[in-house]
């Protein structure tokens, strides 16, 4: 190459240079969807769940039915949702699980306390929790609290050994020559209708199924059923709701006002209906998840 030809080359470069510098190239970057938007463009939710009736848990066809997918189902399939999937783990790794994106809501009847608020981002809750009677149909009895047990001198009441309902008993004054103990609830159903019991106590959610699959017009979940009062003097409940990454704040409105939605129509009740549960399983609108973080 000659001297000129030289020269040449480098008056290109530098004008290509000079035209460049007037011109700023913006990388392409597109923006990642959020799991609002995932959801309604691919119609599907996956759901984390522990395979626990009645609040999430895989049916005998593989599809995942249980009274929190329902809810989750009924709630996005306004938004273009039409199948959810299923991602079964440990109950104690839901949290890790969600966190780590293995699915996108927690639909396991998880209930709200603060240092899980700490870790996840929960929806205003879908149900509430506490103790229930179930007795014979008419309630013989006419016991309809702890309170009125104990005060029923001749009341007798079955629950499951070793269990928190034991020492409900004991602190609401039943005596434990009026308590007899089994080892399971089903047990106690059948101990109820041998007429061993008058009345049962379990956890309301628990009651709620096992009557379901028991299905006896002989037997009958006691309603209403005075809950217990804590050292508050507020009733003894636990919240569940669904639970989300922190960063989906989005997925988090849309859900917290399906649901509110549909506890004011009354579907809420009528979703959770058919697993068991009764209108003492509501939450109240003041019931939110921002009050139960502080708890």
């Amino acid at each position: 190459m000659s001297l000129s030809e030289i020269k040449l080359d480098r008056r290109r470069l530098l004008g290509t240079g000079a035209a460049l510098a007037g011109v700023t190239l913006l990388p392409s970057i597109a923006r990642a969807q959020t799991t609002l938007e995932r959801i309604k463009s691919t119609g599907i939710v996956s759901v984390g769940i522990a395979n626990e009736k009645p609040y999430g848990f895989v049916g005998t066809d593989g599809k995942l039915i249980g009274a929190i997918p329902d809810i989750i189902l009924a709630a996005l399939q306004p938004h273009g949702v039409k199948e959810m999937k299923a991602e079964i783990v440990e109950f104690n790794a839901l949290i890790p699980g969600i966190n780590a994106n293995r699915f996108d809501v927690i639909g396991a009847g998880m209930y709200i306390r603060p240092a899980r608020c700490e870790a996840i981002a929960f929806t205003d809750p879908v149900t509430r929790a506490g103790y229930g009677f179930a007795a014979l149909a008419g309630n013989p009895k006419g016991v309809n609290s702890v309170a009125d047990l104990a005060a029923h001198a001749d009341a007798i009441v079955g629950t499951q050994n070793g269990s928190a309902q034991v020492e409900s008993l004991a602190k609401g004054g039943v005596p434990q020559d009026r308590t007899v103990l089994f080892s399971n609830a089903t047990e106690a159903l059948a101990g109820l209708k041998a007429g061993r019991v008058d009345v049962i106590f379990f956890p309301g959610l628990e009651l709620g199924d096992l009557l379901k699959t028991d299905n006896d017009p002989a037997v009958e979940r006691v309603d209403p059923f005075n809950q217990a009062i804590n050292d508050k003097g507020e009733p003894e409940y636990g919240y569940s709701a669904l639970g989300l990454r922190k960063a989906d704040t989005e997925l988090k409105a849309v859900l917290d006002q399906e649901i509110a939605s549909m506890l004011a129509s009354g579907r809420l009740l009528e979703i959770i209906s058919a697993y068991g549960y009764g209108k003492d399983e509501l939450p109240t609108p003041e019931d939110t998840a921002e009050v139960l973080c502080k708890a």
